[in-house]
């Protein structure tokens, strides 16, 4: 089972990979944020929403993170505040934020799988997809258990986390 959990693993990262320059204009739009005086803020649903805590409270957070339920409501976010939300799938809460952000023009970035039962307005937001539609590994009675949303998000948050840093610090030199 170790050696189907490994290299099903791989496979995600190796998709998520593919998406690096997603990524990229992911973490510069949320930099924006900092650079900017505003905020970064966050928003986990499901399964993934134990999350929004790691982000904004632990020792590799990111700068001037806050969770949106901090907000009263979205009008409350300026131009100045990027948005970050992630998610297991494309649900109807979802889309609910997501249609809530565009018709107030903000500037936020989504991590989910893509949706293949629904409209999708990917080209108006940074997206990233999370690359993990189903579980990956056959039991003996063939059914399939882990489902890695957490596993490929993690690895995306590093990898905005990382590029934030370095821009960040590209920043700090600058001055």
């Amino acid at each position: 089972m170790s050696k189907i959990l490994n290299t099903q693993i791989n496979g995600v990262f190796n998709r998520l990979e593919k998406q690096e320059l997603d990524i990229q204009m992911a973490a510069q739009c949320l930099i924006q944020a900092i650079g900017g005086e505003g905020y970064v803020y966050v928003k986990g649903y499901d399964d993934l929403k134990f999350y929004e805590t790691f982000i904004t409270e632990s020792n590799e957070k990111l700068e001037s993170s806050r969770l949106i339920d901090s907000l009263n409501n979205f009008d409350e976010i300026d131009t100045t505040d990027r948005i970050f939300l992630f998610a297991p799938f494309y649900n109807d809460d979802v889309e609910r934020d997501v249609q809530a952000l565009i018709d107030i023009d903000a500037d936020f970035v989504v991590v989910c799988n893509k949706p293949k039962d629904r409209e999708f307005p990917d080209h108006l937001f940074h997206y990233i997809n999370l690359s993990t539609p189903r579980p990956i590994v056959y039991t003996e009675d063939y059914d399939k258990v882990v489902s890695p949303h957490p596993i490929a998000l993690n690895y995306v948050y590093y990898e905005i986390y990382t590029q934030m840093v370095e821009m960040i610090r590209d920043l700090d030199l600058s001055y």
